[in-house]
């Protein structure tokens, strides 16, 4: 890996967001072996989190020259995800919320699951439901192969989604824009992740986890300023919860 971990006195005091590009002060650090639901490590910090004073948006640049296969291998889907179907109900949901912004029937559009990890959603869509999915992650799912995108090329979905996928983005607003350039016109993204809350929450907060690539923790405000900064016409929150919404593009 080519991560090189930093004492306090060694890591900046100060570095640009990955959002919006304004100043984010260092918050707190972490061992790098903290994982998220995990106690926090008895070693040495020596990862660093940055707030971003505009957008409160959470983020560590520790990974960022890494090789991300090296995290999300065999290893990470049976220690750190080993319910292959686990998210399936919760990509589902996303659909559900998406649709109620493109009012088409589910079989009729084409759904496009961004980090499918292991690909149960691609598996029991099709299986079950018939619907028109694929998928797309850094590497192959172990179910619903066939449906598998390794290069989406020039290829445009109705729906995007992206279930507890964008904690782990190390250059966030490229993705989103990478996103933005495969939906269709309309065209709905919606994702899934835990919403950082810097008026509640601190370096205990158990969704932090650089060790299985936590690195990246959205604020209400950040999401809003992406969403904006992207062109979004209409959205919508899952019980109001930040973390989970829906975003419109014409």
């Amino acid at each position: 890996m080519a991560t090189k971990f930093l004492t306090r006195e060694q890591a900046p005091k100060t570095i640009s967001c990955k959002l919006c590009g304004n100043p984010s002060a260092l918050q707190f650090g972490l061992p790098h072996n903290k994982r998220a639901n995990h106690p926090i490590p008895d070693e040495p910090d020596d990862c660093w989190y940055y707030q971003c004073s505009h957008c409160n948006f959470l983020f560590t640049p520790a990974l960022d020259e890494d090789d991300h296969t090296e995290i999300y291998d065999e290893t990470y889907w049976h220690n750190q995800d080993p319910d292959w179907y686990g998210r399936v109900t919760e990509t589902f949901r996303l659909v559900a919320l998406a649709n109620e912004l493109l009012h088409k029937r589910l079989d009729e559009i084409e759904i496009l699951d961004f980090g499918c990890g292991i690909g149960g959603f691609l598996d029991m869509s099709h299986r079950s439901l018939g619907l028109h999915t694929w998928g797309t992650d850094i590497i192959p799912p172990k179910v619903g192969k066939e449906w598998f995108l390794p290069d989406l090329g020039d290829k445009k979905f109705d729906v995007i989604t992206a279930c507890e996928v964008i904690e782990h983005l190390p250059n966030p607003r490229a993705i989103f824009d990478f996103i933005r350039g495969h939906l269709k016109s309309p065209g709905v993204f919606a994702f899934q992740t835990a919403q950082w809350d810097p008026a509640s929450l601190d370096r205990d907060w158990w969704y932090l986890g650089p060790h299985n690539g936590h690195i990246s923790l959205y604020s209400r405000e950040g999401l809003t300023h992406v969403f904006n900064d992207m062109g979004g016409v209409n959205r919508r929150l899952w019980n109001n919860y930040a973390g989970l919404q829906a975003w419109l593009f014409k």
